[in-house]
């Protein structure tokens, strides 16, 4: 088998084992069971075992969930319906598919792998920077945006958690928190003359 596709079907079935059975209670034997191989043959496609299939996995679902959220936050539209689109897409790519929310928002953080970690924290930094950009504020400092953004991330994570907990319907959710985050980033304004260059300390304005 083209070895490509070989790796392609392995992160398939190892995603189906962890998103099952936890990652932490999980195994090469169980993948290399469900996949029907060995596991010298695991190890051959991921020299470094189990954390690094839990971020070849991680990694697919956070390429497939950038994907849904660009094509949402594109185009000609203006900013808050940009960001209200990304934010439904958001929801929406998890509410899909459940697994990858597990996947890669909550089985990382206790997993003890500092690899797989880290791959999470880079999905939240990407998906950040990516939702800072349709805000169109260039006299605003690049860090104070990202900052904000990433604040603005881990909320739709904590409201789609609760969506996948069937505590709040998905489109009300998902107004709720573009309504919230479009409202929190617009208030970013550039600092006036003379004043401090860290925002963090400066009073929002009413």
């Amino acid at each position: 088998m083209d070895p490509e596709a070989r790796v392609a079907i392995l992160k398939g079935f190892a995603r189906q084992v962890f998103a099952e059975r936890g990652y932490s209670t999980s195994g090469l034997a169980e993948i290399a069971e469900r996949a029907k191989v060995s596991k010298t043959l695991l190890y051959h496609y991921f020299p470094d075992g189990r954390p690094e299939i839990m971020a070849a996995v991680m990694d697919g679902l956070l390429a497939d969930l950038m994907a849904a959220t660009t094509e949402a936050i594109g185009g000609p539209a203006g900013a808050k319906d940009r960001i209200r689109g990304w934010v439904e897409a958001f929801v929406g790519f998890f509410v899909a598919q459940p697994d990858g929310f597990r996947l890669l928002f909550r089985e990382p953080w206790g997993s003890g792998d500092p690899l797989v970690t880290i791959r999470s924290f880079r999905a939240m930094v990407d998906l950040s920077r990516q939702l800072a950009d349709p805000l169109g504020l260039p006299a605003v400092a690049p860090a104070a945006l990202v900052t904000a953004a990433t604040g603005a991330v881990g909320f739709v994570v904590a409201v789609t958690e609760q969506v996948l907990a069937g505590q709040v319907e998905s489109a009300a959710a998902a107004a709720t928190a573009s309504d919230f985050i479009i409202g929190g980033l617009s208030r970013l304004r550039p600092p006036a003359p003379g004043a401090p260059a860290d925002r963090s300390r400066t009073p929002p304005r009413s």
